[in-house]
């Protein structure tokens, strides 16, 4: 065998144990939050899909990388061989990316914008309007009539469809729950949607991901422009918004949102 074709052997065998270690790693390791809603479904089948359609690509610079120090390594740089391209696997290495980035445009690109969007047209259990005010959430309860300023927590139901029609009094915001996976920007003088389908009854005590937070920078108060979110089973929900007493329940105005520092308030 000689030295070339040695060197594509021993770099296709490293290219492959690659692979392997980083399929491994991919599907052995959760890097997400847990996942609180049913649309969030379609983006972490996303995120792990892209992860995976890296793996090759990531493993192939990887061992070239790695095969090149150990193999072509020399005291001095200025007396290594040159290499010049090599035609075949110049267009080899475009014609691949170009499969892979047309492949990631129909799944998960087309496919889970599909699925969304045929989520957001089915008509929804519930509606709830959120306007974003530097820097604070003000929360309404159409259906009850309900208008809460400046909440520190609100209430949606499990498995139930809500739609949040979203909007601004000054800059742009942006809806975003970290355990519900979703995000939608909230613009002066428009209104945008978001449908969304809690999974599981939780809180923010329970697990800090299970909070409304604005995703777009908007000020000095950005980082505090979060709002606790409770979910609860849909019978609970339908008391409290007929006005019964709620355990637990903050739901002061005062928008103290913060972990442990100053309120949403605080310009500082």
């Amino acid at each position: 065998m000689d030295g070339r074709r040695r060197d594509l052997v021993m770099a296709g065998a490293l290219w492959i144990v690659f692979v392997i270690l980083g399929v491994l790693l991919v599907r052995n390791f959760d890097l997400l939050p847990a996942l609180r809603s049913e649309e969030g479904a379609e983006v972490d089948l996303a995120f792990n899909t892209l992860l995976l359609y890296t793996v090759p690509v990531f493993a192939f610079v990887l061992t070239v990388l790695v095969y090149a120090i150990f193999r072509w390594r020399v005291a001095d740089p200025e007396a290594g061989d040159q290499t010049r391209d090599v035609r075949a696997f110049s267009w080899g290495w475009f014609l691949v990316s170009a499969a892979l980035a047309t492949l990631i445009f129909f799944t998960p690109g087309l496919s889970g914008f599909l699925a969304l969007q045929s989520a957001s047209a089915q008509e929804p259990d519930l509606t709830i309007k959120l306007t974003g005010v530097q820097w604070h959430w003000d929360v309404e309860y159409p259906d009850a009539d309900m208008a809460l300023e400046a909440p520190r927590e609100i209430l949606l139901p499990v498995d139930r469809r809500i739609r949040f029609e979203l909007t601004s009094r000054d800059v742009i915001h942006a809806f975003w729950v970290p355990a519900f996976r979703l995000k939608q920007d909230a613009i002066p003088g428009e209104t945008t949607e978001l449908v969304v389908t809690p999974t599981e009854v939780s809180s923010f005590e329970d697990d800090f991901n299970v909070r409304l937070q604005c995703a777009e920078l908007c000020g000095t108060g950005h980082a505090r422009m979060f709002l606790r979110i409770r979910v609860v089973e849909p019978d609970e929900f339908d008391a409290w918004l007929a006005g019964g007493p709620m355990d637990g329940m903050d739901m002061g105005g005062d928008g103290g949102m913060d972990m442990g520092g100053d309120g949403a308030h605080d310009e500082g």
